[in-house]
């Protein structure tokens, strides 16, 4: 792959977003490596948490506006663009977005399918997409379920970027840090997922995926197999066995 790098290594994959000179724009051949990426995590099970960062100073700007212009980018490549995107929002990892810099249009839908946002004081958040009489992608599904409605809408129809803290106030990301300590930050977090049983955070990723989809009955079904499952569970037994531990 040219346009993305990952490199895995025991429990955490490493995903570099690599146009630089572009602010990591997209182009196809990112988009079919975007969807490459996907196929090798799911090649790598063990991979248990997935970081996704951009290189130089852009998480990513979206689309290669260039590309587009010149015809060279089409429905067929936002299409793929949006199936690598559903595969990591369904995976059975966690994902964290660590947001470097500026984070648009497909950059941030890119981002909203993570499972948690860590950005640097200085990122620029956006949905740009109506300038270019576009419109973004499945981020008209998954920003209002996260944000709300009203402020949803403000960031799809006027196509104005916000300030990490404005997106932090927003609910848009979970954790705005100063530049300078987003390394630190982002080790510290990806320790705190992996001290996690892996079990109970497959299911609970799964059903808090589906709260907004299922009618309450079927949701607790659901929610009460996979409960079963977590009881009956080597890592539930190791769990209890370790606070048991404690107390003696």
């Amino acid at each position: 792959m040219r346009t993305i790098r990952l490199q895995i290594d025991g429990p955490v994959a490493r995903v570099t977003l690599d146009r630089p000179h572009v602010l990591n724009a997209g182009n196809r051949e990112w988009v079919a490596d975007l969807n490459e990426v996907v196929a090798r995590l799911t090649a790598a099970p063990a991979a248990r948490v997935v970081v996704i960062t951009g290189a130089g100073r852009a998480f990513s700007t979206g689309v290669d506006l260039t590309a587009l212009a010149a015809g060279n980018f089409g429905l067929e490549d936002f299409v793929a663009w949006e199936d690598a995107m559903v595969a990591i929002e369904r995976m059975d990892r966690l994902f964290i977005a660590s947001i470097n810099g500026h984070c648009l249009g497909g950059g941030l839908q890119l981002a909203l399918v993570c499972d948690y946002r860590l950005a640097s004081e200085d990122a620029l958040l956006g949905l740009p997409a109506v300038k270019e009489c576009l419109i973004p992608s499945c981020a008209l599904h998954r920003l209002p379920r996260l944000i709300g409605a009203a402020r949803a809408r403000e960031l799809i129809l006027l196509g104005e970027p916000i300030s990490a803290r404005q997106a932090e106030h927003h609910g848009l990301v979970n954790r705005v840090v100063p530049s300078a300590e987003l390394p630190r930050a982002l080790d510290a977090l990806v320790e705190r997922f992996l001290a996690l049983p892996p079990a109970s955070v497959r299911a609970a990723k799964r059903l808090s995926a589906r709260a907004f989809d299922l009618e309450l009955d079927a949701f607790r079904a659901e929610m009460e197999a996979a409960f079963e499952a977590c009881l009956a569970s080597d890592e539930h037994r190791q769990a209890m066995e370790a606070i048991r531990a404690r107390r003696r």
